[in-house]
């Protein structure tokens, strides 16, 4: 059992670059947002994950010196290319460009992906990324490099956020534009280049744009914006790297989730607090009413499914029977219900002695002596055996499970239908009232 000491210090590193990347893709967020370019940072990112594909092909690690050059030199074409679209932007929007870009680069990378040894595994690397490796000197070259590219923009602060903010910057020539678009892009893509090969390209697109939207739902000034996003972003790091060691789960995945939940919360905060007393009355009333019709629609259709088919799967009801521990057993004769849980009890020892050998075989693979060829073919034979009786078993739960879910159907569904049926329709008449008065 892992204490609360060993799971801090585990943690830390990955934490620590976490808030490094907040503060600086939030803030590059913000600019991305007043120009009117969510998926620039897709864009980029993809390009760096594209040149990060062809030094693999090549040969050369994704984090290595070269590495890093090819990913920062696919960058820096993406920024001049989203540089020359914004003087275009009168003929078509920039954002299609910057989707068309995404696109190619996706496109590209897996035609390279193609030709490439191990490259599903490199592609799955580039999208979630590998946090939990931060060693110190990653860390240290993080802050530095993140620390030069904030000083950069602290000092162009008042021109990036003019450019920024103006479709048709004017009092400024259009090479002056362009140059500080240009400036702004390739600082971009250096940022985007160093945190995709550790982040995934994922959970860098969550750093620069959901702690960013968060921050624009409460004010439009900058310094409020900032402020909100990288305590928001913070926030979602720490219960995205906490969640994924405590659940097992992956953790760029678990931290991209973790993200979307923070800004699904400061949405709701944001709808139902900070605003006038009687808009937060109607927001609270819209809540409530789509909160019952998201119970109500999936508890409806759940039983009118039990009805029609009862024998094929009931997610909801599968669900419904494990919280509750009312499983199919209930609604069996005695005779029935012995033989399926004894079934099911079956079932489990079978598939525990698989596990049991598979264990072992891994074992003495790994570390051990190593099995002889009868010993290994014992083994197979014992595996097979126990697979084939556990199928056996669960064909049994099956064909009970249907039987009595056939009984459920009535006992359960049909009324649990009709209460739905109820429900959704005093929701609509209250919805009716509402618009009518």
């Amino acid at each position: 059992m892992i204490g609360i000491g060993d799971a801090l210090s585990f943690l830390l590193y990955p934490f620590a670059a976490s808030v490094a990347f907040v503060l600086i893709h939030a803030y590059l967020g913000v600019h991305v947002l007043r120009r009117n370019i969510v998926f620039a940072d897709l864009a980029l990112a993809q390009l760096s994950a594209l040149g990060a594909t062809v030094a693999f092909a090549l040969g050369y690690a994704p984090a290595s010196p070269a590495g890093f050059a090819y990913a920062l030199a696919f960058t820096a074409l993406g920024a001049a290319l989203l540089t020359f679209t914004r003087a275009l932007g009168r003929l078509v929007s920039q954002e299609a460009f910057v989707g068309i870009l995404y696109v190619a680069a996706t496109a590209a990378t897996v035609l390279v992906v193609d030709r490439s040894p191990q490259g599903a595994e490199h592609v799955k690397k580039i999208l979630i990324g590998s946090i939990l490796t931060v060693e110190p000197p990653d860390l240290i070259m993080f802050v530095a490099l993140y620390g030069l590219i904030g000083l950069l923009h602290w000092f162009a602060r008042v021109p990036m956020l003019a450019v920024a903010s103006e479709a048709q910057p004017s009092g400024r020539s259009r090479l002056a534009v362009s140059l500080w678009d240009f400036l702004f892009f390739l600082s971009f893509g250096v940022v985007v280049t160093s945190s995709v090969t550790t982040a995934g390209v994922l959970l860098v697109f969550s750093f620069l744009i959901v702690p960013a939207v968060i921050g624009s739902l409460f004010s439009r000034t900058v310094p409020v914006v900032l402020a909100i996003a990288w305590a928001s972003g913070t926030l979602a790091s720490a219960l995205g790297l906490a969640s994924s060691f405590v659940l097992d789960l992956p953790t760029g995945a678990a931290m991209v989730v973790a993200f979307v939940l923070v800004l699904a919360l400061a949405g709701l905060a944001r709808a139902l607090l900070f605003v006038p007393a009687a808009q937060s009355r109607r927001n609270w009333r819209a809540a409530a009413d789509t909160a019952g019709l998201l119970a109500l629609a999936p508890v409806l259709a759940s039983s009118l499914w039990l009805i029609v088919n009862p024998a094929a799967d009931q997610p909801l009801l599968a669900v419904l029977e494990r919280t509750t521990g009312l499983g199919p057993a209930t609604f069996l004769n005695a005779a029935d219900r012995a033989t399926y849980v004894e079934a099911i009890r079956d079932a489990a020892r079978f598939q525990a002695e698989v596990a049991a050998l598979n264990a072992k075989e891994r074992a003495a693979r790994v570390g051990g002596t190593p099995l002889t060829d009868d010993e290994v073919r014992r083994v197979a034979s014992y595996q097979q055996s126990f697979n084939e009786m556990a199928r056996g078993e669960r064909f049994v739960e099956d064909v009970l499970r249907a039987r009595a879910r056939a009984r459920e159907r009535w006992i359960v569904g049909l009324p649990a239908a009709a209460l739905a049926l109820v429900g959704l329709g005093l929701l609509v008449r209250r919805r009716r009232h509402k618009s009518a008065a």
